[in-house]
């Protein structure tokens, strides 16, 4: 099946890092909530304590990620305010 002419490939997209980033760090929160789930269910030895580091994890994890986002989003800032030629 051919690609319409409109939209372009999966291999011709470029993806920001940041996007790739924030991706990454909601996937990953996912999991560790899923983490947190399972052990609840699972039966096995100190499941709250499983599940609430699990949940903490992911807590921690998007914290980082917003950071990083500031961080960047300052760091644009700053350049965009040292650029002469805008």
């Amino acid at each position: 099946m051919a690609v319409p002419a409109l939209l372009a490939s999966s291999s011709q997209i470029e993806i920001e890092p940041r996007a790739l980033a924030r991706a990454r760090a909601i996937a990953d929160a996912c999991r560790f909530r899923a983490l947190a789930r399972s052990a609840l269910r699972d039966g096995a030895p100190m499941a709250e304590l499983r599940s609430s580091n699990a949940r903490a994890a992911a807590r921690r994890l998007l914290a980082h990620a917003r950071t990083l986002a500031l961080a960047a989003r300052g760091e644009a800032t700053a350049e965009r305010l040292l650029d002469p030629v805008l």
